[in-house]
Order: structure tokens, then C-alpha cells, then sequence
């Protein structure tokens, strides 16, 4: 893979380039900071994967564009990229790295990767211990998108589920269903789904209903849970919002490798935080590619610290970040009126988690027309 990159400010393209070194030891990554250095650059390699530039650079080039497979206009708001795709300029790190990778997977017209298909819409919430407010994140997510008019579809894969005043019981058998169609009966697929997958208004998304058995969820394998994705995907959503359990088996692996974003919630408890760094090791040494497509967020924040605060990059002064980064790429706040939750509808109704949530869509491109169209300042670090 062969990257150009190619930015007014040397500091800028420095870190970039040095960051996408980093995380992708095959690609060979040039940089360079003036127009007519950018031209001797692209003479030189004769044919690149992705070419990031100025919008007026890449249209000084004339001709010469063409010797890139994909060219993204590095820009600093939307709308300035001159029919180019756009990439926004300032933004965190890894949001650059994977909005960079999936132009050039997209140029080459596969997915990439170690079997890793993580060009599907799918952004998927996961925690390495319980209690970390996950499906609550998943549920704003997935409602969130549905007032951006979004297409969404929430895919709950918890083993046990208590989200019935959301999404119903009434074909608790849903999914057993689906997989044996897509298993068996594959004909039979698109009947099944027609019948069983309904718009919930509450969530403004489609899904199934709520189980009430564990089993399919146990028995779960990477292979099915594919056949699963794929299915759905057919169906043209703009984000699918998966919701598993806290496991650690090969088919939660197997749903990180196919997600085009994992959010990624700790809370302040120092266990659970040491037991996503172990399995967060465990996991990027199978693939590395997923430390690009990993967002560390701070769950159930009591106060207002902000999220990379140089000085304070977590909560406990006595404490060093195990994680990736500086700190959380994004926070969400402590709702203690949600201790006693009398009405299902409150939950996604909260001003503060909602505040949070956009700002964390934002960060994820999770808009109309957006690829991680994420905004702050250039930071290093996972999420």
C-alpha cells in the first residue's frame, strides 16, 4: 500500500505520517509539505493506493491526479473539498488512520485485511465488564441516528435481555428462526425477515424482538454470526448498532473484526479498566487493525473533566491510564435519576447523555453523508 500525504504544516504531516507507519508496518507512507514537492513525489513513485492533499493542490495537479488510485481533499469543514472526498483535517488520529484505510480498500474494490470485513456499517458497543451502561449507549446510538435520518437497525446480541419495554416480545424466537432460514432454508430468508424484523417507533431504528432464551446467543459462532451480518446488511441500513454481551470468545472477536467502528465503554472502576486493557492486548494481537477502529470512552463521568485533558488524562491523579492514549476520546455522564427508571421512554430522553451521545456520533461519522467526519484537535493515541 502506498500512501501520500501531503499538508501545509510539517508538524501535521510528521505525526501523521509517522502514526500510520506505526499501525501499518506494510504501507509505505510519504510526506511532504509544498505543492512542488508533492509533484516530484508523485513522478517519482509513478502509482499510489491514496493521495491526501489540499483541495487547490490536488486541482494544480492536472494530470498527475490520476496517478493516485483515491484521493481525499484534506479539508477543514465540510463542503470545501471541491468534488473531491473529503477528509477532515482535524480530527483524532486513528479517525484519520481508518477513514484513510477505507478509501484505499474501497479503491482496490476488496475489504482488506485478515479476512476482516470491516466494511460494513456496523459500529458495535462493547465493555469488558457489566454494568457499564452499554445497552443504555446502544439504545441513544441507535434513536440518535434515527432523528439524523438515519437508516439503523439495533442488533441486540446479549445472551440475557431485558429490553422488552423497547423492543417487545412478541416472536421472542426471532433470530432462532432467522439463523435456521439462513442455515437450512435460505429461500425462505427474506419472508422470515419481512415478517419479523419491524420499525420500533420508539428507537426510530428496525430489530427483532426480545428473547427469552439464551440459546442461540451461546451457540453462537464466528461463522454464523457472518451469515447473521451479511443478512442484514443486504437490507441497505445506513449503520447497524450491535449490542453484544461482556464475552470474550471467538464470535465477540469475530463481531470486532467486522466493525467499521467499536466503541469501547470503561467506567472508573480500576478492575474493570485493567480488564479491558488486558483483553483490548489480547485482542489487537490477533488483529492489529482494530486499535485504528477502537474509541475508549469514560462511562457513567460524575463531573466535568473533559475527555484528553492534558493535565488530567483520567480522573484519579494516582492513576495512570493502561489504555491506549492520553485518555478517553469521549465521556458519558453519570444520570442518577435513572437509579429508579419508572418509564422506559426516560432513557432516551436524558439532556445531558443526549449532548453526549451526538458528540460522540459526531466523532464516529455517524451523519448523513459522513465518513468519521469526527472534530477536535489532532491527538495521538487510540480513540
Amino acid at each position: 500500500m502506498r500512501v501520500v500525504l501531503a499538508a501545509e504544516h510539517p508538524v501535521y504531516a510528521a505525526k501523521l505520517a509517522s502514526y500510520l507507519r506505526e499501525a501499518e508496518p506494510g504501507w509505505e507512507v510519504a510526506a511532504c509539505t509544498h505543492e512542488l514537492a508533492l509533484r516530484m513525489v508523485l513522478r517519482e513513485a509513478g502509482r499510489v493506493d491514496v493521495l491526501v492533499a489540499p483541495p487547490a493542490w490536488l486541482k494544480g495537479l492536472g494530470e498527475q491526479a490520476a496517478f493516485a488510485a483515491a484521493r481525499l481533499a484534506l479539508v477543514e469543514q465540510p463542503g470545501l473539498g471541491e468534488g473531491e472526498r473529503e477528509l477532515m483535517q482535524y480530527q483524532p488520529l486513528p479517525g484519520l488512520h481508518a477513514a484513510i484505510r477505507e478509501t484505499a480498500e474501497l479503491a482496490r474494490g476488496g475489504s482488506g485485511g485478515a479476512g476482516g470485513n470491516a466494511s460494513l456499517p456496523l459500529v458495535t458497543v462493547v465493555s469488558a465488564s457489566g454494568g457499564a451502561g452499554k445497552t443504555t449507549l446502544a439504545l441513544n446510538l441507535v434513536r440518535q441516528a434515527g432523528e439524523r435520518g438515519l437508516r439503523t437497525f439495533y442488533l441486540n446480541l446479549e445472551a440475557v435481555s431485558g429490553i422488552e419495554p423497547w423492543l417487545g416480545q412478541e416472536h421472542p424466537d426471532s433470530l432462532t428462526r432467522l439463523l435456521y432460514a439462513l442455515k437450512s432454508r435460505p429461500e425462505q430468508w427474506q419472508e422470515e425477515w419481512k415478517r419479523l424484523c419491524r420499525y420500533r417507533d420508539r428507537l426510530m431504528a428496525d430489530a427483532l424482538d426480545c428473547p427469552d432464551r439464551p440459546d442461540e446467543r451461546l451457540a453462537m459462532t464466528p461463522d454464523t454470526l457472518d451469515r447473521l451480518l451479511e443478512a442484514v446488511a443486504a437490507g441497505g441500513y445506513d449503520w447497524i448498532v450491535a449490542d453484544p454481551d461482556c464475552g470474550a470468545g471467538d464470535w465477540h472477536f469475530r463481531l470486532l473484526e467486522r466493525s467499521r467502528c467499536v466503541v469501547w465503554l470503561v467506567t472508573e472502576d480500576i478492575q474493570g479498566v485493567h480488564k479491558a486493557a488486558k483483553l483490548f492486548r489480547c485482542w489487537v494481537e490477533r488483529n492489529p487493525s482494530l486499535s485504528a477502529r477502537t474509541w475508549f470512552v469514560s462511562s457513567k463521568r460524575v463531573g466535568g473533566l473533559r475527555p484528553r485533558e492534558e493535565d488530567a488524562p483520567w480522573r484519579a491523579a494516582d492513576r495512570v491510564w493502561p489504555l491506549p492514549g492520553k485518555g478517553p476520546a469521549a465521556a458519558l455522564p453519570y444520570i442518577s435519576s435513572w437509579k429508579t427508571l419508572d418509564h422506559p421512554g426516560r432513557l432516551l430522553d436524558e439532556p445531558a447523555f443526549q449532548e453526549a451521545t451526538g458528540k460522540l456520533m459526531d466523532l464516529l461519522g455517524m451523519r448523513k453523508g459522513g465518513v468519521r467526519h469526527a472534530h477536535g484537535a489532532l491527538a495521538g493515541g487510540t480513540g
